[in-house]
């Protein structure tokens, strides 16, 4: 009776180191590895100035017909953020969000009109005031002080993003996350920060009967965030390309996707 005790214990020696455990994993564990993937705590801190060009691309229907070149700036610190594109385009010249005394903007693209990327980010400032747009770009990201904003992270294992399994972090709040989804992905070898996903749905109103009942479908929002082309320098391993993905889905399937190229880092 001890031999197959035995057998499963030699069998279980065999496999690699973490299989099978990763679904075992403590979203602390997965948030320290992450740290130490980006550098120490004091030079991860620190405020840095980002610059690259930008392109966007979208439908016709968004008011830009293919792919539109541009240039881009982000600006950050701990509690201060600033990320500005601009485009050489009289119907969509700029888009501008920021973070001032823990309040999050949104600028108009037009007199009094916001792109789709725009709005989200507006309703949902949550993404702007948490520090969680651009990654750990940013140096408000709030993984580098979790405790100090009272968020709570949870493990969700290795889930599939774009056809890769990655681990997934469910990234909550203290306040003012309401319905958003907010997930965060990262590489189960090296543990960099790969891509963030925030998701809204908008059901339509139902009435009571058939007459009163809204006749549109459901709206489905999400941006993506996706890091690639990692580097290291002065201390810090950080992402040298950056995508932003806006896509609406409703009776047609709408997006305008962003690729930001970082070109030149500054730390503060």
């Amino acid at each position: 009776m001890a031999r197959p005790r035995v057998a499963i214990a030699l069998v279980a020696a065999l496999l690699p180191a973490g299989a099978g455990g990763a679904e075992k994993m403590k979203p602390q564990e997965v948030v320290a590895h992450h740290l130490d993937a980006v550098g120490a705590e004091a030079v991860r801190a620190a405020g840095r100035n980002v610059e690259g060009s930008c392109a966007l691309e979208a439908p016709a229907t968004g008011g830009v017909a293919g792919a539109l070149p541009g240039r881009f700036a982000l600006e950050s610190e701990a509690s201060r953020f600033a990320l500005r594109m601009k485009f050489s385009s009289q119907t969509y010249p700029a888009e501008s969000f920021s973070l001032e005394g823990g309040k999050g903007e949104v600028a108009f693209v037009l007199p009094g009109k916001r792109s789709g990327l725009g709005n989200f980010l507006s309703t949902n400032d949550v993404i702007l005031r948490e520090g969680l747009l651009g990654g750990i770009l940013n140096a408000g990201w709030p993984l580098f002080g979790l405790a100090k904003r009272g968020a709570r992270v949870s493990y969700d294992g290795l889930k599939k993003l774009e056809g890769r399994e990655l681990h997934r972090l469910r990234y909550r709040s203290k306040k003012g996350q309401d319905a958003l989804d907010i997930l965060l992905y990262f590489d189960p070898d090296t543990f960099r920060h790969l891509a963030s996903v925030y998701r809204a749905s908008q059901a339509q109103q139902l009435g009571t009967t058939m007459e009163s009942s809204s006749s549109e479908p459901d709206v489905y929002q999400q941006i993506q965030e996706t890091f690639g082309d990692f580097k290291s320098g002065n201390g810090l391993t950080l992402p040298t390309s950056w995508t932003i993905r806006y896509e609406m889905q409703a009776k047609v399937t709408q997006y305008w996707k962003y690729d930001l190229a970082v070109e030149t880092l500054e730390k503060e």
